[in-house]
């Protein structure tokens, strides 16, 4: 099994799923996403990348993104 690192840059992020690096801040700004900051660098965890994939999948299944935080929180 390979190891997957513990953090992740938005253009990591942005490349893995396949979106841009705006999708994410805009799920930062709407509280879906909590980075870490290194001066203006955002590091993303892999809690963020796992919310990142639940919201992206919530999307694809029709969810709003409010009912995609509340989901996401329970």
């Amino acid at each position: 099994m390979v190891d997957q690192p513990t953090t992740f840059s938005i253009s990591d992020l942005a490349r893995e799923f396949n979106i841009t690096p705006r999708t994410i801040r805009f799920y930062e700004d709407q509280g879906l996403l909590a980075p870490q900051r290194e001066g203006r660098t955002r590091i993303f965890t892999r809690r963020d990348r796992t919310r990142l994939k639940l919201a992206l999948r919530g999307k694809r299944l029709g969810f709003s993104l409010a009912e995609i935080a509340y989901l996401i929180g329970m």
